[in-house]
């Protein structure tokens, strides 16, 4: 399979874990915990995707695991974060301004002081969190 083909049915199987998050089909958390581990198999061949998909979603299971206090809260931000990603069209500029508020707005990572706003599909920025 090609590298673009692995990532279209990555993206798919990604796609899948946030339908179930957004139609309550289980847990939030175990459907997160597998967007993360799909992105992050992908991250180095899809950095604008898959690159961004994996901080946040490693940020989202990570407050789950490191806060479980917040589980809730955490879970409820996962839901948010599947269903906005799911109402995104099909353009780059738009999915770099989706990463760009999650990871830096919501999630706390700290944007390199090198980056522009909608920076975050370019790899850039680490967790503060």
């Amino acid at each position: 399979m090609s590298d673009e083909a692995a990532i279209a049915v990555a993206k798919r199987d990604i796609e899948a874990c946030m339908r179930l998050m957004v139609f309550r089909r289980g847990s939030a958390y175990r459907a997160a915990w597998r967007v993360w581990g799909t992105a992050m198999r992908h991250a180095t061949d899809s950095e604008p995707i898959m690159y961004p998909l994996w901080l946040l979603w490693g940020a989202l299971t990570d407050w789950v695991e490191q806060r479980p206090a917040e589980a809730e809260l955490a879970e409820s931000a996962m839901i948010r974060a599947a269903h906005e990603w799911l109402l995104l069209p099909e353009n780059a500029e738009v999915r770099r301004a989706y990463f760009d508020r999650w990871l830096y707005g919501e999630l706390g990572y700290e944007r390199p002081q090198h980056a522009e706003p909608n920076a975050a599909a370019d790899g850039g920025g680490g967790s503060s969190a």
